[in-house]
């Protein structure tokens, strides 16, 4: 490393101290911008100075990362503020910077991305303005036809850009900040919607698509974070609603030339944008309090969960790409559990999209008050043969709903938010026909769902309170909706339609051996079950036709103590004034229990 690489490298190290230089601040940004003039103005540099330049670009971030931390000294703090000035108001070093991006050296190129984004996020924040060069060229960038590393440059800059925003602290200037900054970005950014996936993901033989796979998941990223400023500050551009009211192409990308992990990002996505969860990992602020001012929210969701029906009434899920195993960190994996694993992302994403387009699709139904209706059974007996075709449903013994226990057991925000909706599917396919005794043959139970979530926590009440105080997954509203379901209809749960003697206590091995027996002496049942049906669920004469009382009153019982006993520790908690919010409506339905219990008795 020559001088100048010493001297950044030295400068850096007293910059992480909390020291300044012994040069002057005019001779440091006079370095500065000579090395990245040098940089900008030689086609092919030397490794050597590549290597001063990465130097310098992360000493920059770091000098802007610094001051907007507030956390150097006075005096250090002055230096580099007129160290800053000098650069970027007298030296011209945001023009510099932006030539870089196109630079043939990707990680040069990276790091001014990143010098870029984290000064115009300084600059907004301070003076609520961002730089002119830096949003025509990436205009520029966007409108090009051929896809470049200055194309993913600028798409990285601009999400971290918006992802800096939505961070901040002001509420009300988070809103005009972005309309400001994507006023001038818009046409350009749905320009590169319309070219990078509406012609292509759907003519794949158009264009070779797997040269794009970086491109497009760094456009994918852009797209998550507008989602997330629109669904959290109410700001909606003609882009931002192009991802809903075009997200056919979203959905195009599973039958498109690209690479797995490039399918995968897309559904993440749609999944994200259905749950109203986009930036969940890193933004500020809640989705539901921008939502009320967004008129067009409501229609732009429909639009996204109408495209995703009539996609899985093509046979979309016969195209949806599931590894035979588990993706792990660093890439590696057992091999000793090959054939056992599967891409439990993929399933839980395809799964949720599905149920949560259904219940948006049924929700407007009852609000136009239309007489149109839905076959809620036809989706969820196309979900479950997806499912059953990658393995979920492996087991001869496996319960029908079990499914949602098997594809989200390690998500459980994601198993609770497929449970509460599948209450919603249910209560409407009831509506629509005086009989569910069938309900289990496609999956949607919400007793089974119940019980099997409460078996996997072994009837443990302190984990259902730890649900219900955490912020982490819906589970109060699911829990709710369910003790409402519950007070209505009793004999779902414990009625003779609907037995679930391979639901019963695992931990005894007497009684499942029992179980056993009782199930294979009643085979005959069986015997009036469709083909189709019978190979959806190889156990549906157990779970609706044979009497098993005993394992019944032993799992009931289970049910009924965990409630109470649920009520109970809450209502301690709420006397003593430690719960952290009003369960009074929740209490009054945790109260309606024993009461049915003993009648049951």
């Amino acid at each position: 490393m020559d001088a100048a690489g010493l001297d950044f490298q030295a400068i850096f190290r007293l910059l992480c101290t909390g020291s300044a230089p012994s040069l002057s601040s005019e001779e440091l940004s006079s370095r500065i911008s000579s090395c990245v003039d040098q940089t900008a103005n030689t086609p092919a540099p030397s490794v050597s100075h590549t290597d001063v330049m990465c130097l310098c670009l992360t000493l920059i971030e770091a000098i802007i990362n610094r001051l907007t931390a507030q956390s150097l000294p006075q005096d250090v703090t002055i230096f580099y503020e007129d160290v800053k000035r000098r650069l970027f108001e007298e030296m011209n070093l945001m023009a510099k910077l932006v030539s870089l991006l196109n630079c043939h050296d990707q990680l040069v190129s990276h790091l001014s991305a990143k010098c870029i984004s984290v000064y115009v996020i300084s600059d907004i924040s301070i003076n609520g303005g961002s730089s002119s060069i830096w949003r025509h060229r990436c205009a520029e960038v966007f409108q090009k036809p051929a896809a470049s590393s200055e194309l993913d440059s600028c798409l990285w800059s601009l999400t971290a850009v918006i992802k800096g925003v939505l961070r901040g602290e002001m509420c009300q200037r988070k809103r005009d900040d972005l309309r400001k900054l994507l006023s001038g970005l818009d046409a350009s950014i749905t320009h590169l919607h319309t070219n990078l996936l509406t012609q292509d993901t759907q003519d794949p033989h158009k264009r070779e698509l797997m040269n794009l796979s970086k491109t497009m998941c760094e456009f994918f990223d852009l797209l998550e974070v507008l989602s997330a400023a629109r669904l959290r500050y109410g700001v909606c551009s003609s882009v931002q609603r192009v991802i809903f009211v075009q997200s056919r192409a979203l959905l195009c990308v599973m039958r498109a030339d690209v690479e797995y992990f490039v399918k995968k990002r897309a559904l993440l996505l749609l999944k994200k944008s259905l749950l109203r969860r986009a930036g969940d990992d890193w933004a500020l602020g809640e989705a539901q309090s921008a939502s009320r001012e967004d008129r067009s929210l409501t229609e732009d969701m429909l639009s996204m969960a109408d495209f995703v029906l009539q996609e899985v009434n093509a046979g979309w899920l016969k195209e949806v790409p599931v590894k035979a195993q588990a993706s792990f960190f660093g890439g590696n994996c057992d091999a000793r559990l090959a054939g056992t694993q599967k891409d439990d992302v993929m399933l839980r994403a395809v799964s949720l999209i599905l149920l949560k387009s259904l219940e948006i699709k049924i929700q407007r139904l009852h609000w136009k008050g239309s007489q149109r209706d839905i076959d809620i059974r036809q989706y969820l007996t196309e979900l479950m043969s997806f499912l059953q075709c990658h393995g979920t449903l492996m087991s001869a013994d496996a319960h029908i709903c079990s499914w949602v226990s098997a594809v989200f057991a390690e998500q459980d925000d994601d198993m609770i938010e497929s449970s509460k909706t599948l209450i919603g599917l249910y209560l409407y396919q009831k509506s629509l026909s005086s009989s569910d005794s069938r309900v289990c043959v496609w999956g949607c139970n919400p007793h089974c769902h119940f019980i099997l979530l409460l078996r996997s926590l072994s009837f443990d009440p302190t984990v259902l309170l730890d649900f219900l105080i955490s912020s982490e997954t819906c589970f109060l509203e699911y829990c709710v909706h369910y003790l409402k379901l519950l007070r209505e209809d009793w004999t779902g749960l414990s009625g003779n339609e609907v037995s679930v003697p391979r639901l019963v206590d695992y931990g005894s091995s007497d009684e499942s051996d029992e179980g056993d027996e009782h199930v294979s002496g009643k085979t005959d049942v069986h015997s009036g079950r469709t083909d189709a049906e019978a190979s959806f669920c190889p156990s549906v004469m157990a779970l609706e036709q044979v009497q098993t009382e005993y394992a019944s009153e032993s799992l009931l019982d289970k049910v009924f103590v965990c409630l109470m006993d649920l009520r109970t520790t809450v209502t301690r908690l709420h006397n003593r004034g430690l719960f952290p919010y009003n369960p009074t409506s929740l209490l009054k339905l945790l109260n309606s229990v024993e009461p049915q219990r003993n009648r049951i008795s």
